[in-house]
């Protein structure tokens, strides 16, 4: 059955469908801003953001931690401070090494940094599994959610949401839960 068709259809049951599918739909834009020679502006009165404006954002280097070997972006949130604590960093060590990695194998991205989303991780990046540790998707700028544990497939890349890192490492009950998860979700990712 053709698109058009389809779409008429289910125009009166008004379904609403998530940006990733509409952005498949519309994989070239549908107006050329670069045509126009005039200063687009909003209704607010300000001028509104061309492609040469986001590339330029985007062509803002990323900073990590580590050597990306392995193209595994790894987006913790840490809002004042720069990098994971000792007792942080040192259980993310001991998680890879069971994973059979090391810090060099992957890049820990800050997501407080004003340049991280997911297009910049991909493209300066080229990461293939993307670990989200107290990170929503949308504040990488994923058109989607992901409940804690659960590998999701998007473009080349497989992501994975998980709670902050602190919360994994504590030695109660709940935390022994939130690691065995994590363990068993981290198997599927890696293929151990």
């Amino acid at each position: 059955m053709p698109i058009a068709k389809l779409l008429m259809l289910m125009s009166e049951d008004k379904i609403i469908l998530p940006g990733f599918i509409i952005a498949d739909l519309y994989k070239s834009s549908l107006v050329d801003i670069n045509h126009f020679s005039t200063e687009l502006q909003t209704s607010q009165g300000e001028p509104l953001s061309t492609e040469n404006d986001i590339a330029d954002a985007s062509a803002e280097k990323i900073k990590y931690d580590g050597e990306n070997l392995k193209n595994i972006t790894v987006v913790i949130n840490l809002p004042r401070a720069g990098h994971l604590n000792k007792e942080d960093l040192s259980f993310l060590s001991n998680i890879l090494k069971a994973c059979q990695l090391s810090i060099a194998d992957i890049a820990i991205v800050n997501a407080s940094d004003k340049n991280v989303n997911y297009a910049a991780i991909e493209e300066q990046l080229s990461a293939r599994q993307i670990i989200l540790f107290d990170v929503e998707p949308d504040v990488i700028q994923l058109p989607f959610r992901i409940p804690p544990f659960q590998l999701q497939k998007y473009a080349d890349c497989t992501i994975l949401f998980a709670p902050a890192l602190s919360a994994l490492n504590k030695q109660t009950q709940e935390g022994k839960l939130l690691k065995t998860k994590l363990w068993n979700s981290l198997k599927q990712l890696f293929g151990i």
